[in-house]
């Protein structure tokens, strides 16, 4: 299992995820081949960035490109005089009825199919329906979604927030009352796409000495706040119901394909679709040599939907 670590960070003068490198809204590889790595830090407790979202916001593009790719935290603890070891970590689901013979090809292979949690002071699970677990292709649904997300901290730390993101886009948004333990559940209309459901959730970062959470290494702003953090990796949401899952990116395809590359017919088959899928329409027909800020591509987006609108923009800004 090969895992791309802190994909931000710089090193010998190279960022992975670079604008030139890295699309982060399509989630090309801009450097070569399609990116062939199982899983990728979202977390590094000892290599945070200014803005902590930022990795969640690559990891979300590649997911709507359509890799299966694990969101794993670690506290890459070099020392134990500038960092504390164990800080980011990844729990992985397993029988663990006799935890000194947990199976270690068991413990792999549900890592690869994204059965796992991030931490950092925090943990968070989620299921759909009580049935669909993380990692788990959710199908055969009805007309709406029961989204439990349970939050669990240790008595030094504490939630105080919870958030839905479905292909990256937040849907759902939650204050909690800082309880070590607390359980929300939202009903969401059974989308008509395919979507990734992902939980993240915060709380004020620990400052006593026997965990102080370390700024970030390489800031990119002089304004940082400590928090702890925890995420699920994604329900597969097989919203129109073919029994498997397409990507953002797998319905852009189909749709640029099926439209011709007609801008108006394109973008009025998009306009049932969410911005993820819209955004990666954008690429694709940047790619074929379609102007987005002019002609008649860009006169049927000005008169889409909202959410076509802000995936076609978000994609240009990654242009400029």
């Amino acid at each position: 299992m090969v895992v791309l670590n802190h994909p931000r960070n710089i090193h010998n003068s190279f960022q992975p995820f670079a604008a030139t490198n890295f699309n982060a809204v399509t989630g090309d590889n801009l450097r070569g081949p399609e990116f062939t790595v199982d899983a990728m830090e979202v977390m590094n407790s000892s290599a945070q960035q200014s803005d902590f979202m930022l990795v969640y916001r690559d990891w979300f593009a590649l997911l709507n490109h359509g890799y299966r790719i694990t969101g794993v935290g670690s506290s890459d603890g070099h020392d134990v005089s500038r960092y504390i070891v164990g800080q980011g970590r990844t729990y992985i689901a397993c029988a663990d009825n006799q935890p000194g013979r947990i199976s270690v090809a068991a413990a792999c292979s549900n890592l690869l199919a994204g059965r796992a949690l991030v931490s950092l002071g925090l943990l968070v699970d989620m299921d759909v329906n009580e049935q669909f677990k993380v990692g788990d292709l959710a199908t055969n649904l009805d007309g709406t979604l029961r989204v439990t997300v349970r939050v669990m901290a240790p008595p030094w730390s504490s939630a105080t927030n919870v958030c839905l993101f479905a292909n990256g886009v937040k849907v759902r948004e939650e204050a909690l009352a800082g309880a070590h333990v607390s359980t929300t559940t939202w009903s969401l209309p059974r989308p008509a796409h395919d979507v990734h459901l992902v939980a993240i959730a915060t709380g004020p970062g620990v400052t006593a000495p026997f965990w102080a959470i370390p700024r970030p290494y390489q800031p990119s702003s002089p304004r940082w706040e400590g928090r702890v953090i925890a995420s699920t990796n994604p329900i597969w949401i097989d919203g129109d119901g073919d029994g498997r899952f397409t990507s953002a990116r797998g319905y852009a395809e189909r749709l640029v394909k099926e439209s011709s590359a007609d801008p108006a017919r394109l973008v009025s088959a998009l306009n049932r679709f969410d911005e993820a899928v819209a955004a990666q329409a954008a690429g694709l027909m940047a790619a074929a040599g379609q102007s987005l800020d002019s002609g008649k591509l860009a006169e049927s987006v000005n008169s889409a939907t909202e959410q076509v609108r802000r995936g076609f923009n978000s994609f240009a800004a990654t242009q400029r």
